[in-house]
């Protein structure tokens, strides 16, 4: 993974209520965790790796930055596209206590990111 990555992941993470978080390319995971003990890191990488694949295959194919979210039951999904291609997905728990700003201050601050 890219020193930027990394640097962003190691800054920005853990954010209250996330449960996981993923960094992927267009056909790999870059990076994956999973913070909370209620579930398996093998299952939650390959849901949020479908989420993200899914997702984009809804976007319009023009290579401009998106924000999506998906939410379930127990869990929202939120993924933040790059226009290179790179993607981060946060598997957050759906409750009150779950800071969206800060979600879509991460959210954004990925979209902005430059390579330095």
């Amino acid at each position: 993974m890219s020193e930027m990555i990394q640097n962003f992941v190691m800054s920005r993470f853990p954010i209250a209520g996330m449960a996981a978080y993923s960094v992927h390319t267009s056909n790999t995971v870059l990076q994956s965790q999973s913070l909370s003990r209620s579930l398996y890191a093998a299952t939650t990488e390959q849901m949020l790796t479908s989420v993200v694949k899914n997702g984009l295959a809804l976007l319009p194919p023009d290579g401009r930055p998106a924000r999506y979210c998906w939410t379930f039951e127990a869990h929202q999904v939120f993924v933040a596209v790059r226009a290179d291609g790179l993607a981060l997905a946060l598997l957050m728990e759906n409750n009150i206590s779950v800071q969206l700003s800060s979600v879509k201050d991460v959210l954004q601050s990925f979209l902005e990111l430059q390579e330095g």
